[in-house]
């Protein structure tokens, strides 16, 4: 009997044992099921798990019990900004840049200029629309590439010849061909007003001069107009 009674009071021992650890859990798990950190520790918004406030009114880190997200408040968010770090990691929140391309060009030719036959010769544009960073040089004909980085390019002609004839296009990178090959060489039938136009995206390093260039093949041939537009796409 005695063996028995003392089984029975160790059985009934861990049995209360047992139901103060799981009431002790529950409590637990009830009373942080949210977290408040900072000023204000015992008031906290009841659809967030956890808050962290600072001393200054309306300025927190709160994480949504339902959702998950992060709202960062420190006085500086604002609709369509961006979180950034300074160079010991301090965030902040910032409004980006607005796109802002280094290089844009734009020129014409719209007087008639003489191609000599089976001779690459550089266009000669006298008009300029805009040149922001005044990179194109319109006495050389040539933009300077300020930084390195990919450059779109943009260019066509309008020939004022009317033999039959083929008229081969260049990129051309510090006065040599820049490895584009012919940009078009086509078959021109007689008559006059043929027009072309193509569109490149290239590399330029810092200090590349760019220009372009044509060649008639059978015959020598005139452009009446030509446009080159360039800009800076990327890095």
């Amino acid at each position: 009997m005695n063996d028995i009674s003392l089984t029975t009071k160790v059985k009934q021992s861990i049995s209360v044992f047992t139901l103060i650890i799981t009431a002790t859990f529950v409590f637990t798990s009830s009373a942080f099921a949210q977290v408040k950190i900072g000023t204000n520790p015992t008031t906290i918004n009841a659809a967030n798990n956890l808050e962290v406030e600072a001393s200054t009114a309306g300025r927190k880190t709160s994480i949504d019990k339902t959702t998950g997200k992060v709202t960062i408040a420190d006085g500086s968010e604002g609709t369509a900004k961006i979180l950034t770090s300074n160079a010991t990691g301090l965030a902040t929140w910032t409004t980006p840049a607005a796109q802002d391309a280094e290089v844009m060009f734009s020129g014409r030719l719209n007087v008639n200029q003489i191609l000599p036959v089976a001779t690459i010769t550089k266009i000669n544009f006298n008009l300029e629309f805009f040149d922001k960073g005044n990179n194109f040089d319109l006495t050389t004909d040539q933009l300077t590439a300020p930084t390195s980085g990919y450059y779109t390019i943009n260019c066509g002609f309008t020939r004022s010849g009317t033999q039959q004839n083929s008229i081969a296009a260049f990129l051309y990178v510090n006065n040599v061909e820049g490895g584009e090959g012919n940009l078009w060489d086509d078959f021109i039938g007689a008559g006059n007003g043929y027009t072309i136009s193509t569109t490149r995206l290239i590399h330029l390093n810092v200090g590349d001069v760019l220009d372009l260039r044509l060649r008639p093949n059978f015959v020598a041939d005139g452009v009446g107009s030509a446009f080159f537009q360039i800009a800076k796409v990327s890095n």
